[in-house]
């Protein structure tokens, strides 16, 4: 996200988050953050179209949104209160904490450099309480 489509990417994202969009910690293949927007995991720059300052969802990226919604379901019972043990938090934490890692290589921004530096941070420490 480069340039003025950065700029009209990032008014994109905006007007999202002040109609009620919740931005989610995945992000799509063009780079820009997913969201649960009435119900539904969209990505703000490639499934919204601008129709008189008002954001419309478009019709693409449904098999995505599937996607995202199963593993979403999928991860919330691997994590209810009776299943989750601390072996279990363990492996979650470190999982995560590996991907933020491995997603700094690629990362340009140093602000989003700087808050998943915070995110692992707050893993390490996290891990370390539970040993």
């Amino acid at each position: 996200m480069v340039g003025k489509n950065s700029d009209d990417n990032i008014q994109k994202i905006t007007k999202l988050l002040e109609k009620g969009g919740t931005m989610l910690a995945t992000h799509h293949e063009c780079g820009a953050p997913m969201f649960r927007y009435h119900g539904k995991v969209v990505c703000p720059v490639c499934d919204f179209q601008e129709k008189r300052q008002i954001i419309e969802p478009q019709e693409t990226g449904k098999t995505e949104q599937k996607q995202m919604e199963q593993q979403k379901k999928s991860q919330s019972l691997q994590m209810s209160p009776q299943s989750v043990d601390i072996s279990q938090i363990n492996d979650i934490i470190t999982n995560k904490i590996r991907e933020l890692a491995a997603s700094l290589e690629n990362e340009a921004e140093l602000e989003r450099i700087k808050d998943k530096m915070e995110c692992i941070e707050q893993g390490l420490k996290i891990l370390k309480m539970l040993r």
